[in-house]
C-alpha cells in the first residue's frame, strides 16, 4: 500500500504566518510612530499658531498705538497750522490797518501841490510802505501755500494780456535803471488758456522784479512759447545781471534763501519770492528752474500745462450806456477807525464822490433800511455787529433797493474774501488800497445804477 505525500505549502504554513505577523507588527509600529510624529507635529503647529496669533495681536496693538500717535501728531500739526494761520491773520490785520493810513495819506499827499523836495520825501514814504506791504503779502502767501489753503482758478486766461500787463507794470523800474525790458509771445501760443491769471502774473512779477533788481546794465526779456506739441506753456525770464554762483543755485527756491548774506543788505528782499514761485508753479502742475552763470546773467524758466480755453463771454449790457458821474452815487461808508474814516472820505472827495458814515454794522443796517444807498463800503471788524453779519441782515431786508456791497477791510486771507462773498457782498478790497482801486469800484457801481435804474 502506497502512502500519499503531504503538499509542501502545508508544510511551510507556519513560516509564512510568522512572516505575515512580523509584517503586521512592523506596520503597527510604523503606524504608531506616524501617529506619534503626527501628534508631535500637530503640537508644534498648534504652538506656532499660538505664537503667531500672539505676535499678530502684538502687531495689532503696536499698529493701533502708532495710528493713535500719528492721529494725535496730525491733530497737533493741524492745530499748529490753524493757530499759525490765525496769528498771521491777526498780525496782518493789525499791520494793514495803520499801513492803510500811511500809504493812503501818502497817496493823497502826492495828489497835492508839492515842492520837488517834498515830493521826493513823500515818494520815499510810499515806496518804503509798499516794500513793507509786499513783505506782509509774501509771508501770507507762503503760509497759505504751505497749508494747502490756496485754490487756483481754472478760468480762461489771455496769456498775451498777462505778459503785456507785467511788462507795463515793471517798465518804470526798468527805466529807472536804464534797462531794456522786452517781451515776446510765440505765434503758436493760444490766446486763451485755462488757468489762474492772478497767480500766473504773480510768478512773472516775482521773476521780472528779481531780474531787474540784480541787473545793472543791459536787458530783461520775457519769452513765452508752446512746446511738446502744444501740451506745455514754457515761460522764461532772461537777464544780463550778476548771475548766481553754481554752488548756490540749488538753494534758490528755498524759503528765506539768498545767494549770500550780503544780498539782503545790498538789494533788500526776504528770499520768499522764488519759494512762492516754486509752489505756485508746482500747484499748477508744472516745474520751475534756472540756468545761470556767475556775472553772466540768469534765465528762470517755468513750465505749466497748456489747456486751451474758449474766450469768455463779455457782458455787453453796459457798453452802450453813458457812464454816470460818481457824484450820482449814494454811498455809505461803514468804518469804526477814525484814521480810516478820514482817509476814505478824503479819497472819495478827490474822486468827486461823497458818502455818509456809519460807525458799526448795526448803524449801517439801520441806514440802509431806508433804501437810499447805491453802494456800501463795508469794514469787517467792528463793534456791536461786524460787516459780515451786517451784510446778511441787509440781504434779508425786503421792500428796499438792495445796494452793492464792497468789503473794505484789512482782512486779507482767502477765507475772509470767501466769507464776505458768501454773506452777499459783490466785491472785496483789502487795505491798504490804491485810489485807482477804489475808483474802479465806484465806476462799476455807478454803471450798475444806470443799468438798474
Amino acid at each position: 500500500m502506497t502512502i500519499p505525500s503531504i503538499p509542501l505549502a502545508i508544510t511551510n504554513a507556519p513560516d509564512e504566518m510568522e512572516i505575515v505577523l512580523r509584517r503586521v507588527e512592523r506596520e503597527r509600529r510604523a503606524r504608531k510612530q506616524a501617529e506619534l510624529l503626527l501628534e508631535h507635529k500637530s503640537m508644534e503647529l498648534y504652538e506656532a499658531n499660538q505664537r503667531l496669533q500672539a505676535h499678530a495681536a502684538e502687531l495689532e496693538r503696536i499698529v493701533h498705538e502708532r495710528t493713535r500717535a500719528l492721529e494725535h501728531a496730525l491733530s497737533v500739526m493741524d492745530e499748529a497750522l490753524r493757530a499759525k494761520g490765525e496769528f498771521l491773520a491777526v498780525v496782518s490785520h493789525e499791520i494793514r490797518t495803520p499801513m492803510n493810513g500811511v500809504l493812503g495819506m501818502t497817496q493823497l499827499l502826492l495828489m497835492t501841490e508839492l515842492t520837488e523836495e517834498q515830493c521826493s520825501y513823500a515818494e520815499t514814504i510810499r515806496s518804503s510802505g509798499e516794500i513793507l506791504l509786499a513783505l506782509i503779502n509774501d509771508i501770507l502767501d507762503l503760509s497759505k501755500l504751505e497749508s494747502g489753503k490756496v485754490t487756483l482758478d481754472t478760468r480762461p486766461v489771455d496769456v498775451r494780456a498777462v505778459v503785456g500787463e507785467v511788462t507795463q507794470l515793471m517798465s518804470g523800474q526798468a527805466q529807472q535803471k536804464k534797462l531794456v525790458l522786452k517781451h515776446s509771445v510765440a505765434a503758436e501760443v493760444p490766446q486763451w488758456l485755462r488757468g489762474d491769471a492772478t497767480r500766473l502774473k504773480q510768478i512773472f512779477l516775482n521773476l521780472v522784479g528779481n531780474a531787474i533788481k540784480f541787473t545793472h546794465r543791459g536787458s530783461v526779456r520775457i519769452d513765452v512759447a508752446s512746446i511738446e506739441q502744444g501740451n506745455w506753456l514754457q515761460c522764461s525770464v532772461k537777464d544780463t545781471g550778476i548771475g548766481i554762483p553754481p554752488d548756490r543755485v540749488g538753494k534758490l527756491f528755498e524759503k528765506f534763501s539768498q545767494v549770500d548774506s550780503s544780498i539782503s543788505r545790498r538789494y533788500g528782499g526776504t528770499g520768499l519770492g522764488l519759494a512762492i514761485c516754486k509752489r505756485l508753479a508746482e500747484g499748477m502742475g508744472g516745474t520751475i528752474g534756472v540756468e545761470s552763470k556767475h556775472y553772466g546773467g540768469s534765465t528762470f524758466t517755468f513750465r505749466i500745462p497748456a489747456m486751451p480755453a474758449a474766450a469768455p463771454q463779455e457782458n455787453q449790457s453796459t457798453r452802450s450806456l453813458t457812464r454816470p458821474t460818481l457824484a450820482d452815487l449814494r454811498i455809505l461808508l461803514v468804518e469804526d477807525n477814525a484814521v480810516n474814516q478820514m482817509l476814505a472820505m478824503s479819497m472819495l472827495r478827490k474822486l468827486g464822490a461823497s458818502a455818509d458814515l456809519a460807525q458799526d454794522g448795526q448803524e449801517c443796517v439801520d441806514k440802509v433800511s431806508t433804501g437810499e444807498y447805491h453802494l456800501v463800503l463795508m469794514d469787517i471788524q467792528m463793534p456791536r455787529m461786524d460787516g459780515v453779519a451786517a451784510t446778511r441782515a441787509i440781504r434779508q431786508l425786503s421792500g428796499i433797493r438792495q445796494p452793492r456791497i464792497v468789503a473794505l477791510t484789512a482782512n486779507a486771507m482767502d477765507s475772509d474774501r470767501q466769507a464776505c462773498l458768501d454773506a452777499g457782498m459783490e466785491d472785496f478790497l483789502s487795505k491798504p488800497f490804491q485810489v485807482s482801486d477804489l475808483q474802479d469800484r465806484l465806476e462799476t457801481a455807478a454803471s450798475l445804477v444806470k443799468v438798474k435804474g
